[in-house]
């Protein structure tokens, strides 16, 4: 008979089996170098420090001839400075790193991109996504029942991006804000099961990956620790935790934000000749006006709630129940939409849905988190069915929208009511 620890470790494992199984099966037929491969366009430009580091040791003109454009331009190797330029922060690399580093080492072609190198990075974004998928579980089951804990957990995962980006797109970032927010929520709201000498330390630890991971999540992670602090809940995160934190945690926390950032910023000193730097040099951000809006929220290229309702269901479902978390919730997702309303690619570029909301989605599930009263049944409805519509948008959805700029539905219709791809 296993023990408790035994069956989580061999449930853990079971997932993660199928996870890597079906990621792996997805990307069995793509040709290197090309579009459906794990290493291509943005992907190549988070993992490149990878390469850089273990085989190429930072030099451009180390890379074979024109690796930068065989993989869609996600990073510039510039001869002429002999520098890799990669817009792309490193901590999708560093998440990554065991997984190709395991490759490395077994791998008869060392230069970072060959079978092994990409296959390696299926096996981390189905991890990433397995770990991230269990911290949800945990989470619920601190309220409701094993099976409907389970249920739950996978109807947030299917009803958004979430299992898009860790089967599909496993080098994009979005999968490992996921993992790193389904952990570290979990940390705020079981304060009572860590020791204080600790707490802080696994915050810290958690925050900063999930930042480096994407350096924009600060902007909405800010907003969470300080609504936190501001309901001052005896179980959760609070302000004691800050107010009898000591000198050597103190230290210890900036020790680790020190350690963190510094391999950031020496990139910088690198590639840009400055240890702060705009890396992203020529995009900007523009005024969110009221056409801009409506255009993130509802245009068939990647508009947010066409692609994942869910958003604004959790939201509606928010101010149905009571709890005190309602404006935070408000809050983010109005600051959602005006920070990328703001920005100049409204769509983001090629990808399923609006993708950035993955890697702040579990913060609209909240209410679930913390209210110990029996769902609603209208929303468990409206969660099965959001999730089974999106299974069909992401075993459909194979390639860039072309032709959905102008309001061309054509292409999501036929991802919604055409073949499985």
């Amino acid at each position: 008979m296993l023990k408790p620890k035994q069956k989580i470790i061999f449930a853990f494992l079971l997932v993660y089996a199928l996870f890597g199984f079906i990621s792996l099966n997805r990307h069995s037929q793509a040709k290197n170098f090309s579009y459906h491969t794990e290493l291509w366009a943005d992907k190549a430009g988070y993992n490149v420090y990878l390469p850089s580091l273990f085989i190429y040791d930072f030099n451009a003109n180390a890379f074979p001839d024109s690796t930068d454009f065989k993989t869609g331009h996600g990073f510039i190797l510039n001869s002429e400075t002999g520098k890799i330029v990669t817009k792309y922060p490193y901590g999708v690399a560093l998440l990554q790193s065991p997984f190709w580093l395991i490759a490395h080492f077994i791998s008869n072609e060392k230069d970072g991109y060959s079978l092994l190198y990409q296959k390696s990075i299926d096996l981390a974004g189905s991890f990433y996504l397995t770990l991230g998928l269990f911290f949800l579980f945990f989470i619920f089951n601190k309220l409701y029942a094993a099976k409907q804990s389970v249920l739950l957990s996978l109807s947030v995962i299917l009803s958004s991006g979430i299992f898009y980006y860790g089967i599909f797109e496993t080098g994009m970032s979005h999968i490992y804000s996921f993992c790193c927010l389904s952990i570290l929520m979990y940390l705020l709201l079981n304060k009572n099961d860590f020791k204080p000498s600790y707490y802080l330390l696994f915050i810290s630890l958690i925050t900063m990956i999930y930042v480096i991971v994407r350096p924009i999540n600060a902007l909405f992670l800010l907003s969470l620790l300080m609504y936190f602090l501001y309901i001052n809940h005896p179980d959760y995160f609070n302000r004691n935790n800050l107010l009898n934190m000591s000198k050597a945690q103190f230290l210890t926390i900036l020790m680790v934000i020190f350690l963190f950032a510094l391999p950031q910023v020496l990139y910088y000193k690198y590639a840009f000749g400055s240890f702060i730097a705009k890396s992203y040099q020529d995009e900007s951000f523009q005024i969110p006006t009221p056409d801009r809006i409506i255009k993130l929220l509802f245009s068939p290229d990647n508009g947010l709630l066409i692609y994942y309702p869910i958003c604004v269901l959790m939201v509606i479902y928010s101010f149905c129940i009571k709890h005190s978390y309602k404006l935070l919730i408000l809050l983010l997702f109005i600051s959602y939409i005006l920070i990328y309303a703001s920005w100049w690619s409204l769509s983001l570029g090629c990808g399923f849905g609006h993708r950035a909301i993955n890697d702040i989605i579990l913060l609209f599930f909240i209410p679930l988190f913390i209210t110990p009263v029996k769902i609603k049944k209208w929303l468990i409805i409206f969660l099965i069915c959001f999730s089974i519509v999106n299974i069909k948008f992401i075993f459909s959805y194979d390639s860039c929208l072309f032709t959905s700029y102008d309001w061309d539905f054509t292409e999501y219709r036929s991802i919604l009511f055409g073949d499985f791809k």
